[in-house]
């Protein structure tokens, strides 16, 4: 980031209206609970005849459920995330940082003023940078709220909800930890490390493909 450019270049206010109307959708969601449970049943229309096993295994469904889950956000997040524009923005916000760092070490009070005059078009970098990392949450709420939904209805159908864990032979999936029930815990601890994967996966898929910035994980 040049102080050419600062001075030169008109600085645009930040585009938050995509992202307002992705966080005021998913309160919507978060507060209608009739919506939530249609998106559950929904859900479990597809998944329980093919994962649910009768609640005979449900340590395998959880497992089933967050792999599906997980597999197909974390594609999606890889496919419409620009990784290399994020890369640039990153670069010239680190660029921008490190200069402002210096200039403050050294008390070099014009350069201090002139990186000051910049702050608005760093913002508008922020907020390019944060635009692109909400962009895919509209449809990856889509999937991983109704299968969750899913979950908390394939609880409640089992007769038994307890898991026999290492530490603990009745491990009550209804029970909370703070405000987060036990079977959120369950499904978590099973899903995450497979995202982690999948994540260095694509990685590697990226990278064979000559992309020059791949995503963090």
């Amino acid at each position: 980031m040049s102080e050419e450019q600062g001075s030169e270049e008109p600085v645009q206010p930040p585009a938050m209206g995509g992202m307002l109307l992705t966080m005021l959708f998913m309160m919507y969601i978060i507060m209608n609970e009739d919506l939530r449970d249609g998106m559950g049943a929904f859900a479990g229309s597809i998944l329980e005849p093919r994962i649910a096993f009768e609640h005979q295994y449900p340590a395998v469904t959880f497992l089933l459920a967050g792999v599906t889950m997980i597999s197909l956000t974390t594609i999606i997040r890889h496919v419409l995330i620009d990784w290399e524009a994020m890369a640039e923005t990153q670069n010239k916000m680190n660029a921008y940082n490190k200069e402002m760092s210096e200039a403050r070490k050294s008390g070099n009070e014009a350069r201090m003023r002139k990186l000051t005059a910049m702050q608005p078009q760093v913002m508008v970098l922020q907020s390019e940078m944060m635009s692109n990392q909400m962009r895919p949450m509209m449809f990856t709420m889509m999937i991983a709220i109704p299968i969750i939904m899913w979950l908390r209805i394939f609880v409640e159908g089992m007769n038994h909800p307890v898991l026999s864990l290492p530490w603990e032979g009745n491990y009550d999936l209804n029970e909370n930890l703070w405000f987060l029930p036990h079977w959120i815990l369950v499904y978590s601890a099973l899903s995450l490390p497979f995202g982690q994967i999948l994540m260095r996966g694509l990685k590697l898929v990226s990278h064979s493909g000559g992309t020059s910035y791949m995503p963090p994980v």
